[in-house]
């Protein structure tokens, strides 16, 4: 009969199962990224305008809102309001916008940026929830 003293606490193979894990997750999560940024594209609403944008540009643009123009950045297959007039920031501070679905509003200005799957261009989500 072996004693406690006898088994080691630790051993290297211990490790193999979490790698592995770890590898494969790796994988599957870039391996979706690039899919996903494919037939991705950028909603901007200004009040009664809205544009449609590619994101297969790096490019920074200005648009106007209720309270002055915003600035917005599309680079590396995503977007964010990279400057805004607005008192809170909040806009800003929501950083860059990767998937479909992903949405950042200057509720001030009356300025929403979004992105949307191409197939489904000129159609809204429902609801949107956090």
């Amino acid at each position: 009969m072996k004693s406690d003293k006898d088994i080691p606490f630790f051993r290297l193979t211990d490790l193999l199962i979490p790698l592995i894990a770890s590898l494969v997750l790796l994988a599957i999560h870039f391996s979706n990224r690039e899919q996903d940024s494919d037939g991705l594209m950028l909603v901007v609403h200004t009040g009664e305008n809205t544009e449609y944008l590619t994101l297969d540009r790096d490019t920074s643009f200005k648009v106007n809102g209720n309270m002055g123009q915003l600035e917005i950045q599309i680079g590396s297959s995503r977007a964010r309001i990279s400057e805004s007039p607005c008192p809170g920031q909040d806009c800003v501070r929501r950083g860059w916008l990767t998937s479909a679905g992903d949405l950042a509003i200057c509720v001030p200005s009356g300025v929403f940026i979004c992105i949307e799957n191409e197939s489904f261009e000129g159609e809204s989500p429902d609801a949107i929830t956090y």
